[in-house]
């Protein structure tokens, strides 16, 4: 009786929980709302799940309720995945064109101001902004740089 109590409880969250969501998604309120209301019914009267279970050629009626718990489970999971991944798609491209539409351009690719370039120093300029390795210089092959 204990269980019967507690699973009509969870069973009437669960129905009107679906009802306060009908404007979302009609149709998923609609299936909880059957699901709810066949849970009532079974546990309430289980010998009928049991019948129902061996008129479909399943021995008990708890058997038959873990399969459909499980194939009810599985395809909300696919719905789950599906929608995360929509959202995941839609995502990448809202921020594909945020960054596109705020492009900035690197250092080298603006144009130049002459008021900073005439303060450098010829040394400043004349110097390379890498070390090369220690290896042949362009224009030097392998042998002439031992």
């Amino acid at each position: 009786m204990i269980a019967q109590v507690v699973l009509s409880l969870l069973l009437g969250i669960v129905l009107l929980y679906a009802w306060a969501q009908y404007r979302r998604s009609p149709i998923v309120t609609i299936l909880s709302c059957i699901v709810s209301l066949a849970g009532f019914y079974f546990v309430w009267l289980p010998s009928h799940a049991t019948r129902v279970a061996e008129f479909v050629g399943i021995g008990r009626g708890a058997d038959l309720i873990l399969y459909v718990w499980a194939c009810i489970s599985l395809v909300v999971l696919l719905n789950l995945h599906l929608k995360l991944r929509s959202q995941q798609e839609l995502l990448t491209q809202l921020a594909r064109s945020i960054a596109l539409a705020n492009v900035t351009l690197p250092e080298d690719a603006r144009p130049a101001d002459t008021s900073r370039l005439s303060s450098l120093t010829e040394a400043q300029t004349s110097q390379p902004r890498y070390r090369p390795a220690d290896g042949p210089t362009p224009g030097q092959t392998a042998d002439q740089s031992a």
